[in-house]
C-alpha cells in the first residue's frame, strides 16, 4: 500500500523521481502481458523513458499491440522510481535517436551488436512510485530537503541493450495514475538497502518539474573532481560549513586552505557540494554552496571557478589584514 504524502513533499518527491529517470542508464522491464523481466538501455525523454531493446525481443511486439508495462528505475543512493504505462514502438528508429543524442553531446555505447539490430520503444507514463531508503525517507519527512539520482531495468532474461544520456526537456504527461505497489529492498553497492514505503507522485508535479541534472551525473562529477582536482577540493573544503540539522559541535573552527589536511567531496547536487574534511580538529562533513542554483552539469566547472576565485581573494584580504 502507498502512503499518504503532504502537499509539501510533493514538490520535492517529483524531484526526486525526475532526477532518478535523468541518472539511469538502464531499467527493469516488466512485461505482463508476456509474464517477461528484462534489462533494456534507458533514456529520459521529458519525463518519459525511451528504452532501448533487441529489435526481436518480446517488448518489441508488446509495444506494437500497445500492452502495459511496468519500469523500475534504482537512483544512485538506493531510491527505486517504479513507472507505469502504456508501452509503444518509438516513431524514430534507433540511427535517428543516435544522430538526435549526439546534436545535444550525448552518445549510446553498445556493449555488443550493432545499433541496427536494437529498437527503440517509449513508455506513456499514467503512474509514478517512488521508494525511498529508510534513512533518507526519515530525513525527508525531518527536513523537508531531498536529493536524488539513477540506475536499473529491461528485455528478457537477456542484456537488451546500451547504457545511455537522459535529457531535461518538458513532460508530455498528463493522465491519472493508478494501481498501487509495496516496497521491497535493493541491491547497493553488494548491499542490500531497506526501503520505505512506496509514495505515489502526483502526475502533474512530475510532468511540470525538472530533474536535478547534478545530482543525477553526480557519480561521474564526483569522481571527477577528486581524481582530477584534488587540490582545488582542499581549498574549497576550507570554506564548508557544517550541513543545515548537524549539531553545533560539528561546525568546528574555521580553517585556513593550510589546515586542510585531506578532502573528498561524496555528493553533489544542484544547490551545492558535500564534503568530507580533515584538519587539526578531526574528520567532519562540510557543504559549500552554491551562488544560484545549477541548470546543467556544463556549469559546475563555471561556478567552482567562480567559487575559488572567492576563496582566494578571501584569502588575499587575510593576508594583506595581518601585515
Amino acid at each position: 500500500m502507498t502512503s499518504p504524502s503532504t502537499d509539501v513533499d510533493m514538490p520535492v518527491l517529483a524531484e526526486q523521481a525526475r532526477t532518478i529517470l535523468a541518472g539511469g542508464r538502464r531499467a527493469l522491464l516488466t512485461l505482463p502481458c508476456a509474464n517477461v523481466r528484462g534489462w533494456a538501455g534507458l533514456i529520459d525523454d521529458g519525463g518519459e523513458p525511451l528504452l532501448i531493446v533487441g529489435a526481436d525481443s518480446p517488448p518489441v511486439h508488446c509495444a506494437g499491440a500497445g500492452r502495459r508495462a511496468r519500469v523500475d528505475v534504482c537512483g544512485h543512493n538506493g531510491e527505486r522510481l517504479v513507472l507505469a504505462g502504456v508501452l509503444r514502438l518509438a516513431p524514430e528508429s534507433t540511427d535517428d535517436l543516435v544522430d538526435r543524442l549526439a546534436d545535444l553531446g550525448r552518445t549510446i555505447s553498445v556493449t555488443a551488436g550493432d545499433v541496427s539490430a536494437l529498437r527503440v520503444l517509449s513508455l506513456s507514463v499514467d503512474d509514478v512510485l517512488i521508494c525511498l531508503p529508510e534513512r533518507a525517507e526519515r530525513a525527508d519527512r525531518g527536513l523537508g530537503s531531498g536529493r536524488a539520482a539513477q540506475n536499473t531495468a529491461t528485455s528478457r532474461s537477456r542484456p537488451a541493450g546500451p547504457a545511455a544520456a537522459s535529457s531535461s526537456r518538458g513532460s508530455r504527461l498528463g493522465r491519472s495514475g493508478r494501481g498501487s505497489r509495496r516496497a521491497n529492498t535493493v541491491r547497493l553497492d553488494g548491499r542490500w538497502s531497506a526501503l520505505g514505503p512506496a509514495r505515489r507522485v502526483d502526475l502533474s508535479s512530475y510532468a511540470l518539474t525538472e530533474p536535478d541534472l547534478i545530482a543525477a551525473y553526480a557519480p561521474d562529477l564526483v569522481r571527477h573532481l577528486n581524481d582530477e582536482h584534488a587540490a582545488q577540493v582542499r581549498l574549497l573544503a576550507a570554506h564548508g560549513v557544517a550541513p543545515t540539522g548537524a549539531p553545533q559541535e560539528a561546525t568546528g573552527a574555521p580553517v585556513t586552505p593550510l589546515e586542510v589536511i585531506g578532502a573528498s567531496v561524496t555528493s553533489l547536487d544542484r544547490r551545492g557540494l558535500d564534503l568530507w574534511r580533515v584538519d587539526p580538529d578531526g574528520a567532519r562533513q562540510v557543504r559549500v554552496a552554491f551562488s544560484a542554483p545549477l541548470d546543467e552539469p556544463r556549469s559546475l566547472g563555471r561556478e567552482l571557478r567562480l567559487l575559488l576565485d572567492g576563496t582566494a581573494h578571501g584569502a588575499d584580504e587575510t593576508t594583506c589584514g595581518t601585515d
